[in-house]
């Protein structure tokens, strides 16, 4: 794994409040969703207090992201007894009499991702790089590499590149025209935000990819000013922002050649994994000041705020990080919203692999899945058959009315099926970037309103084990309040409080332990035989076959000692065979001890009826 820095930049959360806030309102801002939550004092801790959630105000008619929390902050006035807000401005700090709060934050995940442009001479390693840059963040990156560097690389009549810089020979003037045209009218449809300009002086192409980038963006703002697209909100004209990353001889003939178009953040030069620090906290800076502030009623909210509102892929990779250091393990988050779908992988070590996949969502954006994935892919889930006229009518239905629940089983597990291929379109994403094998997971963690809304919580398991296909044994835990990805950002404003309110409400609905077999795992053959033994010194043994899921009985509060005697082709994490015996007990939960011995990767049957029988068959025993 690579270590990636806080999209914001830094090492963790920004300075603290000198005064320890007695009380505490924090807004996660979605694209459906507003959730409100308040904390305060409860016998010397800080505890969830109440919780508020209404539609967001982002869309018309309302247009202001402040209406929505208010009508979140609503709810919680009524929960509490308490008043919050008075002429719409946040009540702070907290009176005598119980009304208004100490602090006020917000993290926002509403709005359109940040789109980003690589120019210049884009290898494809400095491709990969930048893609692995942005993420972590709400952001849309596409490369548009400059017709010098296209033509030194590449083959005019094969198209393929030639290993050298003689395989411009074939390329014509007016080829070299044709590709110009082409990349001007790629920025044209993508009229990007911002542009990342990267390459060094000494490659096939020499300087010439480095100024062209700089006249390809001439040329699109020149474009928009034809189409009336230059002037900004504020009436001031429409400039670029620009994170140059190339050699850093010319930085000032960039800054000279872009000074009426563009602005220009230098950081040092992107050639490996070591840089990508700085042009993740450029890009994220760039996120709040094109992103986050366009957000309607943003102004407002930042009035309200102690601190600057932060992207909610900031605040939880600031969670995450912290849960893998503090307890030293592999942590893995996952929260599937309306727009956005986020998979967080952290390490004890302080590896890092994040991805934001800006677009998939299983709100306004489901259609996208449908579009990306097939109709098979969303249909192997259901246990049930289904035709494609009512998928897609399902997914217009949700795409005009996100904000709508499911009203039967049907659109549940529908529902339920596009988030698993949300969630593995994600992982896809995230193994692409980062060009690793994903490491096996100690905890995987679970947020947004499909997973933390889902009405039994064997449901949130099977949606996790089929998605994410975890190895060995790793623990399941759901956020049901969706605070998790909200406590990063308190911890920049009471640290000490976004602890105490983790380990007592956020993460206290454990599903259970998942034992995991992977390997040869033969089909109706013993996978794996499960030793247990329980704290009170009862003990069991249980079989467990291939192409099966066992629960075991382990209770909330219950723990037990482990050994697993896998088959001599399957393993458990110590290789083929090994037995393995636990160091420690495992913890039980809401679910009990999961045995998945379906196999790895997950092959699901091709025949219809034996798939569906399948699919009722491991539902039942999750409880699902």
């Amino acid at each position: 794994m690579y270590t990636q820095p806080y999209p914001e930049g830094g090492q963790g959360p920004a300075q603290q409040n000198s005064a320890t806030p007695n009380s505490l309102l924090v807004a996660d801002c979605g694209a459906v969703f507003t959730k409100v939550s308040l904390f305060g004092l409860v016998e010397g801790q800080y505890r969830l207090m109440a919780r508020g959630e209404a539609p967001s105000t982002v869309k018309p008619p309302l247009e202001d992201v402040s209406e929505g929390i208010i009508q979140a902050i609503n709810v919680v006035e009524f929960v509490t007894g308490r008043k919050f807000v008075a002429d719409k401005q946040i009540i702070s700090p907290e009176r005598p009499d119980g009304e208004g709060v100490d602090v006020f934050i917000a993290t926002v995940s509403a709005g359109d991702p940040l789109r980003v442009a690589t120019l210049g001479a884009v290898t494809p390693e400095l491709d990969s790089l930048a893609s692995q840059a942005v993420s972590g963040l709400y952001a849309q990156v596409q490369t548009v590499p400059s017709p010098s560097y296209v033509a030194a690389t590449t083959s005019a009549n094969a198209g393929v590149p030639t290993g050298g810089p003689g395989g411009n020979a074939a390329w014509t003037q007016e080829r070299v025209a044709m590709e110009w045209e082409r990349q001007v009218g790629r920025l044209r449809e993508m009229q990007p935000q911002a542009a990342l300009v990267v390459g060094t002086a000494d490659g096939p192409a020499g300087p010439a990819p480095l100024q062209e980038a700089c006249q390809l963006l001439i040329s699109a703002a020149q474009e928009n000013a034809r189409q009336g697209n230059a002037v900004a909100a504020d009436g001031t004209p429409k400039r670029y922002s620009v994170v140059y990353a190339g050699a850093p001889q010319y930085v000032e003939a960039v800054r000279r050649m872009l000074q009426n178009v563009a602005d220009i953040v230098r950081v040092e030069p992107l050639s490996s994994a070591t840089q990508l620090s700085a042009v993740s906290a450029a890009i994220g800076s760039l996120h709040e000041q094109e992103g986050l502030q366009q957000v309607p009623g943003y102004d407002r909210l930042r009035n309200w705020s102690l601190t600057t509102p932060v992207a909610s892929a900031t605040s939880l990779s600031s969670l995450v990080r912290f849960l893998a250091q503090h307890y030293a393990m592999n942590v893995t988050a996952v929260d599937v919203g309306g727009s956005t779908t986020t998979v967080m992988l952290a390490g004890e070590q302080g590896e890092f692999i994040p991805m934001v996949n800006s677009g998939i969502g299983v709100g306004t954006n489901i259609g996208d899945i449908l579009q990306k994935v097939g109709l098979q892919r969303i249909t192997r889930w259901l246990p049930f058959l289904i035709t494609e006229d009512e998928v897609r009518q399902f997914v217009l239905n949700h795409m005009l009315h996100p904000q709508t629940l499911p009203t039967d089983s049907r659109e549940l597990a529908l529902m339920q099926a596009f988030a698993r291929e949300a969630i593995a379109l994600t992982v896809e994403a995230a193994r692409k970037s980062s060009q690793l094998e994903l490491p096996d997971t100690d905890l995987i963690l679970a947020t947004g309103g499909v997973l933390s809304h889902a009405p039994k919580y064997g449901q949130v398991a099977m949606m996790l084990l089929d998605a994410l296909q975890p190895r060995g044994v790793t623990s399941l835990v759901v956020d049901s309040t969706m605070l998790i990805s909200q406590l990063g950002a308190v911890a920049t404003a009471a640290p000490v409080m976004a602890v105490q309110v983790n380990e007592n409400d956020a993460v206290s609905h454990r599903l259970g332990t998942c034992v995991i077999p992977f390997g040869n795992v033969q089909q109706g053959q013993l996978a794996v035989r499960v030793g247990v033994e329980y704290s009170n010194g009862r003990q069991l043994n249980v079989d467990v076959m291939g192409g099966s899921i066992e629960v075991i009985p382990l209770q909330m509060n219950e723990q037990a000692l482990l050994t697993l005697f896998p088959a001599p082709t399957v393993d458990v994490g110590l290789g083929p065979g090994e037995r393995a015996r636990a160091a420690e007990e495992i913890d039980g939960g809401l679910i009990g001890l999961i045995i998945d011995a379906r196999g790895r990767p997950l092959a699901l049957p091709v025949d219809d009826t034996e798939r569906q029988a399948r699919l009722l068959q491991w539902s039942q025993a999750l409880g699902a």
